[in-house]
């Protein structure tokens, strides 16, 4: 591990826990969010907004895992979203840079294209598959306070004292949404999420798209350990969708038409494969995600 002291925010949350376990034993970690999380790690309590206690929680630390958000439109208003994600974020690098951190792994969001969540009036991608040169279409608060989020990160590390890398996953498929999964791929109709006890609904925009959690946290703490090249951005998705219908089948049954295809070759070989160009995180990050979550899609017992 190139760092030795590192700081998860969020860390009590379903993401920040898995992030916990994936560095246990690599590093010295600590956990800040709004309450003391389950880990046997030391905590500290506080919200991004106060500006004193994020000062407080990232004195003396190498990298920060920078986790808590409000994590979707339905946890918040878009003010409320704005105050966490954007003015908090300001607070945790203001502090960082202040701190003398080194790098700050930032959870952006695949939301920052655009066509994720529907209450934000999606706009389908341009050309396929998105890559880091796609216009960001963010439409709703959660999605706009991730394009703003990546934005600041940039500007932090154009200042020369924080290394800033951001991973922008998919809808996590969390053990605890694998009952949604299921329900939405029975009747995807009718699904109307919340519908089979679940923190959240099923996700993953209108293809499904969807990483584990374990893959999730193993890309960041993949994030601690490479070597920096300047701020960086990386896709984190598993290498099929959930969707029942291949992904260009599914997009123009959506959409009505397929964007501009700049490698065929990918779904010819994948018919499956994401909407996002995964070539960067590979080739730069070295991650490649190890499982996924079809067998629950598919109703089928996974274990």
């Amino acid at each position: 591990m190139q760092f030795k002291n590192v700081l998860v925010t969020g860390a009590g949350g379903l993401l920040g826990q898995h992030v916990v376990r994936e560095l246990d034993g690599r590093c010295a970690v600590e956990g800040f969010d709004l309450k003391a999380g389950e880990a046997k790690i030391d905590w500290h309590v506080g919200n991004l907004t106060d500006a004193e206690s994020v000062a407080k929680a990232v004195k003396g630390k190498d990298a920060i895992v920078q986790i808590a958000a409000i994590p979707n439109i339905w946890s918040g208003t878009g003010e409320l979203t704005m105050q966490v994600n954007v003015v908090g974020l300001y607070n945790l690098l203001s502090a960082a840079e202040e701190a003398g951190v080194k790098r700050v792994v930032i959870c952006s969001s695949d939301s920052v294209v655009g066509y994720t969540v529907g209450e934000g009036a999606m706009l389908p991608p341009q050309y396929l598959p998105v890559d880091l040169d796609h216009p960001l279409n963010a439409t709703d608060p959660y999605g706009l306070s991730k394009v703003m989020g990546e934005e600041m990160g940039r500007s932090f590390a154009l200042r020369g004292k924080l290394e800033i890398i951001v991973m922008r996953p998919v809808f996590v498929a969390y053990p605890e949404m694998h009952d949604e999964i299921r329900v939405r791929s029975e009747s995807p109709a009718t699904y109307k999420g919340p519908m089979a006890g679940g923190p959240s609904s099923a996700g993953g925009g209108p293809c499904w798209h969807h990483i584990d959690p374990r893959d999730a946290a193993r890309a960041f703490r993949m994030g601690l350990e490479m070597t920096y090249r300047g701020f960086d951005q990386f896709f984190l998705s598993a290498n099929v969708t959930l969707s029942p219908e291949p992904t260009l089948e599914r997009l123009q049954k959506v959409v009505g038409h397929l964007p501009e295809i700049r490698d065929p070759a990918l779904y010819e070989n994948k018919p499956f494969a994401p909407l996002y160009d995964l070539s960067h995180t590979r080739e730069v990050l070295g991650f490649d995600a190890e499982y996924d979550a079809r067998a629950v899609s598919l109703l089928q017992d996974a274990g």
